[in-house]
């Protein structure tokens, strides 16, 4: 649509099937940041120490047992470019 004065970008928003339509104001996407990772581990604790099943659901461990995922630095790794065939490291 355009840019606000306040230089915010203003985006429209078509819905039941292209009769109405809003403009309205591009809002961060957090769903990947610390905020929503404590969202989900006050919901784990909530769920208590119960079983999870792994493995194609042939064996189960505890949620206590689980290890927490570790960030992966992604400096000095490749990513695949145009069809597969390049590659541009990060």
């Amino acid at each position: 649509m355009g840019i606000d004065f306040i230089d915010t970008i203003i985006v429209r928003h078509v819905s039941e099937r292209g009769t109405a339509s809003s403009d309205s104001p591009v809002m961060p996407v957090d769903f990947m940041g610390d905020e929503n990772k404590k969202i989900n581990l006050d919901r784990l604790k909530l769920a208590g120490d119960m079983w999870i099943m792994s493995a194609k659901g042939t064996s189960r461990i505890h949620l206590s047992e689980m290890r927490e995922a570790k960030p992966v630095e992604m400096k000095g790794r490749y990513i695949s470019t145009g069809k597969g065939t390049g590659r541009i490291k990060i």
